[in-house]
């Protein structure tokens, strides 16, 4: 066997550490959770009090600061109500290279080539300052016989509240020093200081500077010369980056106006101006193995196409960071983010979109009967906890993924945001759904109506356009780690039954027709069993209860018409004001025994015979102001389900 030394390859392009999971035991809100992380860029979303902040404050106390100056510590209080301890709060560390893998060899689990950390916290209540924190390594979570390789994993944090005008025309300096520092070479900083050291020593021999010497000093020989004379003399403190930094001052204006100082900015450009510095900061941040740029709410004073361009600015910086680890650290930079902002979430696709949500459950008490040696536990109350649901979980497709991708990318829509939701097929059951609610199916005369209205209110009603639900369904109703996106969900779809089409000859649109409307051939119906696949679709995901299907015996437009004897005056004076021409056809509807037939055969035979959306907003306006009008009892149903 040769005994010449092996020698390590070169890592592989583009590979490097990064956070891939985080474990949380009794930390807050988070009393057993588990995380994935994507290398680039993770968001997080869910309600408010969902545990957000409680994970980026995770990673916090897991991680070094950039800066060396932790102001973060575990206390007492961080233990998880009602549990007695210990927190624990493990990182697992993927994609490590050749070389991060001697480094880190005593984190390292040989079988997985993953790194793995812990920070432990043992709490005394009795006395608070003999709590102890323990840093541990490996699978095993063993003590960390290397603590500085641990420390080359680092953060930068931005408090969702952060006020970027401060930080950045602050009377200190600092950060405008530290991102000269990280921009220019120390052969031009050394080059700027003697040019102002020079240029400060010509301003001493000014007659401003010399003659304000000269009179001071005439009244100091006044004062002491009595005594014990003294010199004095007026010059510049000594030169230094930072101090002359915090003489500098950031401006900021569009393209062709003056500009002004950051102060006149709006808050949006400074908050974006800030990120970009502290980008720069982590770009040339050259001894860490990974930073995480922890980021609460970065939509905040920015407009949706901002928010979007940050996005991508972020997950931009975080490819360009990855370099060869040779003959350095891998200064890998990834971006882990909380929002409440569709727009960013419908961004970055589902794969990178982590929703935390709040679950309850029975908190246990343990009785014991002294003269048995059954041991019963009983639930004594509900408590409230974090659950994660890693999108990138659920079991899709790679078509059912890009389709919900391509759909939010493009409707910004809060799917991932919502509780209870309805699920309509087209833009003119979302336009009509609240006012049937408000005007038609609440009772307007019952003392809590208004709080039944807050209460629809709070119901998210997302168009899909299409007819194809099974994957919203797949992606809101599957488990993950025993909870899913939403509490409540609703289908309201059409029935599209094949029918026998007649076209009626004595209808005033054939003279729309001849005007160039076309008459196109039956189209087949989508489906005829959607309602039931869906529904099996639900059963197959353990969603029954969960999960109503409403379907309407036609189509929405043609639903509308029962019962015609009410509904159908209001829907007359809709339906012509598109077609004020067809008269006599609404005297076939109004003779017919059976008018949402007639007109659904209508619709199936003539192509935009009406538009539907113009139909369905003319329909709610109306209904709005007044006019008399009875909801169709599939979606008086779906209404109310939505609410259950």
């Amino acid at each position: 066997m040769s005994t010449a030394p092996t020698t390590l390859s070169a890592p592989t392009t583009g590979s490097g550490m990064y956070l891939a999971g985080l474990r949380l035991t009794n930390f807050r809100s988070c009393r057993g959770v588990e995380i994935k992380l994507q290398p680039g860029l993770t968001l997080l979303v869910g309600d408010n009090n969902s545990g957000k902040s409680n994970v980026i404050d995770a990673m916090r106390l897991l991680t070094t600061p950039l800066s060396g100056r932790r102001v973060r510590y575990l206390e007492i209080d961080d233990v998880s109500s009602g549990a007695d301890g210990p927190i624990e709060i493990a990182g697992e560390f993927d994609g490590l290279t050749r070389f991060q893998q001697g480094q880190y060899i005593g984190a390292l689990d040989i079988a997985t080539n993953k790194a793995y950390y812990m920070t432990r916290f043992r709490p005394n209540v009795d006395v608070p300052r003999r709590s102890k924190v323990e840093n541990l390594v490996g699978r095993a979570a063993g003590p960390d016989a290397e603590p500085e390789k641990r420390d080359q994993i680092r953060h930068v944090y931005l408090a969702p509240l952060r006020d970027a005008k401060r930080e950045l025309d602050s009377a200190t300096g600092n950060r405008m020093a530290l991102i000269i520092k990280y921009l220019t070479s120390e052969a031009d900083r050394t080059d700027f200081l003697d040019q102002a050291i020079d240029g400060l020593r010509k301003l001493e021999e000014h007659d401003v500077i010399t003659g304000t010497q000269k009179r001071l000093q005439e009244h100091v020989s006044d004062l002491t010369d009595p005594v014990r004379g003294q010199m004095i003399g007026l010059s510049f403190r000594d030169v230094r980056l930072q101090r002359l930094a915090r003489g500098l001052r950031l401006k900021m204006a569009e393209h062709g106006v003056d500009l002004a100082d950051i102060e006149d900015s709006g808050l949006g450009y400074a908050n974006l101006l800030y990120m970009a510095s502290v980008i720069i900061e982590l770009r040339n941040a050259q001894d860490a193995e990974l930073t995480l740029f922890l980021v609460e709410e970065p939509e905040a004073h920015l407009h949706p196409q901002l928010q979007a361009v940050l996005l991508d600015y972020l997950q931009e910086q975080a490819v360009k960071s990855l370099r060869d680890d040779t003959d350095g650290p891998a200064g890998r930079i990834q971006v882990v983010a909380t929002t409440h902002s569709p727009n960013l979430a419908s961004a970055v696709g589902i794969r990178s979109i982590v929703v935390l949500r709040t679950q309850e459950t029975p908190t246990p008490e343990i009785t014991e009967d002294s003269s048995a040696t059954d041991v019963e536990v009983v639930p004594t109350g509900i408590q409230r906890g974090t659950a994660a649901i890693a999108l990138c979980d659920i079991d899709l497709t790679d078509e059912e993924r890009r389709k919900i991708d391509q759909y939010l990318d493009v409707s910004r829509a809060e799917l991932l945001f919502t509780r209870r939701a309805v699920l309509v097929e087209g833009v003119s059951e979302a336009v009509i759904l609240p006012p049937l609610a408000r005007h038609c199916v609440l009772n307007k005369t019952a003392t809590n109506y208004g709080a039944k209205c807050r209460e629809f209110r709070a119901v998210s009603i997302i168009s899909i356009g299409s007819v194809d639900f099974g994957p919203y369904l797949k992606l809101l109703l599957q488990q993950v780690n025993g909870v899913r996106l939403v509490d409540r969900l609703v289908v309201i779809t059409d029935g599209d039954p094949d029918v026998a089409d007649e076209v009626d000859q004595d209808d005033d649109l054939n003279e729309e027709l001849k005007a160039g409307e076309p008459k196109t051939e039956d189209e087949p119906a989508a489906t005829l069993s959607r309602k039931d696949r869906l529904e099996e679709i639900g059963t197959q995901l353990g969603a029954d209860s969960i999960l109503a299907v409403f379907a309407a015996e036609f189509t929405l437009e043609a639903d509308l018409m029962n019962p015609f004897t009410v509904n159908g005056p209001l829907l007359e004076t809709a339906f012509k004001r598109q077609k004020p021409r067809s008269a006599r056809f609404w005297s076939t509807l109004t003779m017919s025994t059976n008018p949402a037939e007639v007109f659904y055969r209508k619709l199936r035979t003539t192509k935009r015979y009406i538009g539907k959306g113009e139909f369905a907003h003319d329909v709610a306006e109306l209904i709005q102001s007044g006019g008399t009008f009875e909801c169709p009892a599939y979606l008086t149903q779906a209404i109310q389900s939505a609410m259950r």
